[in-house]
């Protein structure tokens, strides 16, 4: 994160970290082409709900929850795939949940939930293919063949938030592109499918694992106690004055140290992360936990211009599960007491309550809200495979999975598509990962048709293939 010492000193490093702020040097002029061509086609060619969320918040399970358990219940199905719980009743008519939510049961009003997701990820149905596709628009070129992650490079393409904070940045003095909860990791890799890559590193994401149950470090967003913004300043514009004449690249880096600038002097974004500011009663609402404490920050930061704010589970995606409330979704074995005990009651809370405060403070209209795994799991329990299921057990499960979508304009009580009698394979409206990235793309204002351009000038497109998907404005 941004930091600033004493004396000052600025690094390209710390300042290249401060996450998708719309930095003015390198991007500003490609926004404003795309912003100009958007607004010459006209609203008639873009399709309902283009532009009505003004913020997103991405909530990744990683490790992924069971769709069959928590989303999309098949209670006539046979019991080694209907499983121990049964459907109960929500505030929309005919739209039933598992058991384990009933928080949630009561905020069905407010959400659709997209049950025909389904993808075929590169090599085996391992976690790191999936989260990259999920989190990119495009197939892994440089994974394993089995699918494995290899570690963060800049030749990887940009995640969602990266190419938000491209193309739709916040207004100056607030984030572009946060990430909270804790870093997305599959093994020993940390970062899959997170940062800008090919796109530079000024629209990597603000990061901040801190647990907020404690009080948050702030000294990457204020200045010490000895420096006034007026000396900052003066150092800024002196740099600026001095490196006149050089390359176009300092010219750009010196943007970049006003932008870092700005942030501080607002201090909106140092706010956000008060927690403090929230009554003890509202704090409890979202649950005392990490994942629970991040989703009130996300709602903060939105209250406070950010545009795309990431909320990761805290756990990795596949990190053996383990009682308390921080554990994996990567239910190999166990299913049933660690959703009942531990993953569902966090998950629940946290996210109701991040429903009803957004709708209480007139936000959720213009925020969308997501939450989704990289795939589901298994339909079959306890049953044998490659991925070391054990008893209660569900596998990994690409084929057919579930997304909550909220706000933003898309309306609530309803679903869209459908699963088998197994939830095995999408039935009705299938929906390809990158089919819902474009949806996301679209509801922010971008337009489907935005390119970019990789290392070799190659055009590139948002996501590799797939639309908007219709029918769910």
């Amino acid at each position: 994160m941004l930091s600033i010492q004493a004396n000052v000193q600025l690094s390209r490093r710390e300042l290249l970290t401060v996450g998708g702020i719309g930095l003015m040097g390198l991007s500003l002029p490609d926004v404003l082409r795309q912003e100009a061509r958007v607004r010459a086609q006209g609203p008639q060619n873009r399709g309902g709900g283009f532009g009505r969320a003004q913020s997103l918040i991405f909530l990744y399970l990683q490790g992924s929850p069971s769709h069959i358990d928590l989303w999309d219940p098949k209670p006539d199905a046979p019991v080694e795939y209907r499983g121990e719980f049964a459907p109960i009743a929500t505030t929309a008519p005919g739209l039933m949940l598992g058991e384990v939510l009933p928080r949630l049961s009561h905020q069905a009003h407010r959400f659709t939930l997209i049950r025909s997701i389904g993808v075929k990820p590169r090599g085996l149905t391992n976690h790191g293919a999936a989260i990259y596709m999920l989190m990119t628009g495009y197939d892994p070129s440089n994974f394993t063949p089995t699918g494995l992650s290899v570690p963060p490079s800049r030749e990887d393409l940009p995640s969602a938030g990266a190419l938000v904070a491209r193309f739709r940045p916040a207004e100056q003095g607030a984030m572009s592109y946060v990430a909270l909860g804790g870093p997305v990791r599959e093994g020993s890799v940390t970062g899959v499918g997170q940062y800008a890559g090919i796109l530079g590193g000024a629209y990597n994401p603000f990061q901040m694992y801190d647990d907020p149950t404690q009080p948050l470090r702030l000294e990457s967003l204020t200045l010490p106690s000895d420096v006034t913004l007026g000396r900052l300043q003066a150092r800024i514009d002196l740099r600026t004055q001095l490196s006149r004449g050089t390359s176009n690249n300092t010219t750009d880096f010196d943007g970049y140290y006003q932008q870092a600038f700005s942030l501080i002097e607002s201090a909106r974004a140092a706010r956000a992360f008060r927690l403090d500011g929230e009554t003890p009663h509202l704090r409890e609402s979202y649950g005392l936990t990490k994942f629970g404490q991040s989703c009130l920050l996300a709602r903060r930061l939105i209250e406070r211009g950010s545009r795309f704010v990431q909320v990761n589970w805290p756990a990795g995606s596949d990190t053996e599960p383990v009682a308390g409330p921080d554990g994996s979704w990567d239910t190999h074995r166990n299913n049933f007491p660690m959703l009942r005990d531990w993953r569902c009651p966090v998950f629940d809370r946290a996210l109701a309550a991040l429903l009803e405060d957004l709708a209480a403070r007139g936000l959720l209209d213009t925020t969308l809200v997501v939450a989704i795994g990289e795939f589901g799991r298994s339909p079959r329990i306890g049953a044998p495979t490659t991925n070391n299921v054990g008893p209660g057990g569900r596998d990994h499960w690409p084929s057919c999975y579930t997304c909550l979508l909220a706000g933003g304009g898309i309306p609530g009580g309803r679903v869209h598509g459908a699963s088998d009698r197994h939830g095995a394979y999408p039935e009705r409206q299938p929906v390809h990962p990158y089919d819902l990235l474009a949806t996301l793309y679209h509801a922010l204002g971008i337009d489907q048709a935005t390119e970019y351009r990789d290392h070799l000038q190659r055009p590139r497109r948002l996501v590799e293939h797939g639309g908007v998907i219709a029918g769910l404005y």
